[in-house]
């Protein structure tokens, strides 16, 4: 068993994947990239197809509705770029803010997913409510990746 020192993610995870180039161990990688793909997807469907419910509710809004959409799309961004360069790339490859400040792009993704939801159910008498249950789970597993993110930084060497 290595020592803390000896891993290079200061996670413990380098030696459970055998020091390859991927730094984290999958369950952690892949749901973060989940929560921020499927954020990505939710705001590209809102802005190019203008059909879908989502779209409508936004274009009530107005430009507020707008400006939060894009601004939830730039965190997605972010917490993508985190996991491919961080997670993914090889060790050299590194954004260091990214991934000492994971756990606020996290609870700032999880943020604008609740206040996205807002914004549909403040529409029209808020008869669009289930429409909210797949926003509500993606911002329920970011403020669990944020949570374990904390929670694993802070733990004690072992």
């Amino acid at each position: 068993m290595a020592t803390r020192s000896e891993c290079d993610t200061g996670w413990g995870d380098a030696n459970v994947v055998g020091k390859r180039h991927i730094s984290t161990l999958p369950r952690y990688w892949m749901t973060r990239l989940y929560v921020a793909l499927s954020t990505l997807t939710g705001v590209y469907t809102m802005w190019t197809e203008p059909s879908a419910l989502t779209h409508r509710l936004i274009e009530k809004s107005g430009q507020q509705g707008w400006m939060l959409a894009a601004g939830l799309a730039a965190v997605a961004m972010v917490a993508i770029a985190d996991v491919i360069v961080n997670d993914l790339m090889p060790e050299r490859f590194r954004l260091v803010t990214a991934k000492n400040k994971r756990h606020l792009v996290y609870c700032f993704l999880a943020l604008g997913i609740l206040c996205m939801t807002y914004v549909f159910v403040s529409g029209d008498g808020g008869w669009y409510r289930p429409l909210v249950l797949p926003f509500w789970i993606d911002a329920l597993f970011a403020v669990g990746v944020a949570f374990f993110d904390s929670f694993q930084r802070h733990r004690a060497p072992q």
